[in-house]
């Protein structure tokens, strides 16, 4: 009886592999899936990056627009949410900086645009992929990019970005 057990299992791993599946593609299959289970995993338990310092005051278009009339100063948008991975890794990297943040703070007005809360400023402002930062001088972006960068890059998209707001602001 158990040899007839034994058999059947024989069996229906052969027709298994007679669909042109080897051993290894299943091993491979049941990689990936484990792969996949452990990421939905520590996604559910990953919890988002705090707000950087620059951006902490969660300061709304609107009264950064008025604060930039009064300052001169361009305003600087971070569009993000809290599901955003690269968002997340964007936060705790190169926003976290502290001479980053020290950049941002003394030459822009700093809005941090959720795009969950606010859908409409994040459509107003053709926003398709975050993280994406965005430098606006009297109602014009003057410059944007999109996507996690390191601090050396970050600081110098900013001032990149500076430099065509004075440009733009002169012309």
């Amino acid at each position: 009886m158990q040899s007839g057990k034994a058999t059947r299992r024989t069996r229906t791993a052969v027709r298994v592999f007679d669909r042109g599946w080897s051993k290894a593609d299943l091993i491979f299959g049941l990689i990936i899936l484990a792969s996949f289970a452990a990421i939905v995993v520590f996604k559910m338990n990953g919890r988002p990056a705090q707000t950087p310092q620059a951006f902490a005051n969660h300061t709304t278009m609107s009264a950064a627009s008025q604060r930039s009339d009064k300052s001169g100063k361009p305003l600087l948008i971070l569009a993000t949410a809290s599901w955003c991975g690269p968002c997340q890794s964007f936060k705790r990297g190169a926003l976290s900086d502290e001479s980053v943040g020290q950049l941002i703070t003394e030459t822009t007005e700093p809005v941090y645009l959720d795009i969950d809360e606010h859908p409409d400023e994040a459509r107003s402002l053709g926003i398709n992929s975050i993280p994406t930062l965005i430098l606006v001088r009297d109602g014009q972006v003057v410059s944007r990019t999109t996507g996690v960068m390191n601090v050396r890059q970050t600081k110098s998209w900013i001032q990149d970005a500076l430099a065509k707001a004075k440009i733009s602001q002169a012309g």
